[in-house]
């Protein structure tokens, strides 16, 4: 008996099995964290790109917008006062009550009008190839970086084009994209001109 316990007390002990199952726990607990962040991480990107394709969507929905809506006002006051060369009596209260701008755009029932950026818009007799051959139509509020896309789905519709009170189409020229992109940059909202007018 006293052999054995002897022999015993000089036994090396066996790890335990807590401190087996410790370790794998904690190894376990650390990939569960690295995976866990992995997760965390993909999300915040995926939702980051949704953020950014949502206002990408919004941008260019508002570009077709405006577009549209100038070339309806350009195209509506060609065909009712550009028949009868009769551009000089033409006001913005006139080109309101005459539907020549989008009825969608009137303030109520006023006889004003305000573009979708909350600019309110303007009409008047212009001065292209001789007196009060043409009209001014003033877009303002327009962001900078719609101004570029806006002015490229216009302008071939337009004899003459100005952004911030600067040409980036000389009357019946081409456009120049050097001072368009220019001018675009000049405020962080700009006002277009637009001039229409028999040719």
């Amino acid at each position: 008996m006293r052999q054995i316990l002897s022999s015993c007390v000089i036994c090396p002990i066996p790890p335990t099995r807590s401190f087996n199952t410790f370790k794998k726990t904690t190894k376990a607990n650390g990939f569960l964290s690295l995976e866990a962040g992995l997760v965390l991480l993909v999300v915040a990107l995926a939702i980051v790109s949704a953020v950014m394709y949502y206002r990408d969507n919004l941008r260019k929905t508002s570009v077709n917008n405006n577009v549209n809506q100038i070339l309806a006002t350009a195209g509506a006051a060609r065909s009712v006062f550009g028949q009868a060369n009769q551009y000089a009596q033409v006001t913005t209260a006139i080109a309101v009550s005459a539907n020549i701008i989008p009825s969608a755009l009137r303030n109520g029932t006023t006889q004003s009008a305000s573009n979708n950026f909350g600019g309110e818009i303007s009409v008047s007799p212009a001065n292209l190839s001789g007196t009060s051959d043409g009209l001014k139509i003033s877009w303002p509020n327009v962001p900078s970086n719609q101004c570029i896309e806006i002015i490229m789905g216009v302008h071939a519709e337009l004899r003459k084009l100005q952004v911030a009170g600067s040409d980036v189409k000389a009357l019946d020229s081409p456009l120049s994209i050097a001072n368009l992109s220019t001018q675009c940059e000049a405020s962080s909202h700009l006002v277009l001109d637009l001039f229409v007018g028999r040719t």
